[in-house]
């Protein structure tokens, strides 16, 4: 007859074949092995790009709050709407823009620097299988779009987006006109909305996609 370690390690084998939907049910029903799973399978992957953004010392409160979030909310995730990582990877996400914009302007611009780095570096050397599944479950084509956009363009949708500068900041930060720096955003905005939404149209050709 197995002891309690034993029966929590056999619990263990039991949930690491379970899907990630299917463990997300558990966590809503407040099943702490469950909730441990997912945690081993996310929390690396999450820590290395909060470290990026936010500094590693920031990173652990944000994986902290992260999985909080989800220990909360895990009821929410509709199966039926989308897969685990795509929401989960949404909560994450916006959990560290809203920790970023806490920062002073001049740190939220270095972030947003690595950030757009990283989209530059995407697709330069293979990544972990595992991880490029989770990028294309959680945001479909998107990493591409903003990759595959004019650098002057992914710049000012990044420091808007991640950074959380206004246009005016923006435009002090980069020493170029108001204007630019709106319709910047603006045809970064609609290749960011093609490539993630299909079928959707490109700009108008009469304004010329690398200003």
């Amino acid at each position: 007859m197995l002891d309690a370690l034993g029966l929590t390690r056999y619990r263990r084998r039991q949930l690491d074949r379970h899907t990630d939907d299917a463990l997300a049910a558990e966590v809503a029903a407040r099943d702490r092995a469950a909730f441990s799973v997912l945690y081993d399978r996310y929390a690396g992957r999450i820590h290395a790009w909060a470290a990026h953004v936010l500094g590693s010392d920031r990173a652990e409160d944000a994986i902290q709050e992260i999985f909080l979030l989800l220990w909360m909310r895990a009821g929410q995730f509709d199966p039926s709407r989308g897969s685990f990582a795509a929401w989960f990877m949404t909560l994450a996400r916006n959990e560290i823009v809203r920790q970023l914009r806490r920062l002073a302007a001049s740190e939220r611009v270095a972030a947003a620097e690595e950030i757009e780095r990283l989209f530059e570096l995407r697709g330069e050397a293979a990544s972990d299988p595992a991880d490029q599944a989770i990028e294309r479950a959680a945001v479909p084509d998107l990493w591409t779009a903003l990759r595959e956009m004019p650098s002057e363009q992914r710049r000012a949708l990044v420091l808007a987006y991640f950074g959380g500068l206004s246009h005016s900041e923006i435009a002090a930060q980069s020493g170029l006109p108001l204007g630019t720096v709106k319709k910047r955003i603006r045809l970064a905005m609609a290749k960011l909305r093609a490539g993630v939404v299909r079928g959707e149209e490109d700009p108008p050709a009469s304004e010329s996609t690398n200003q």
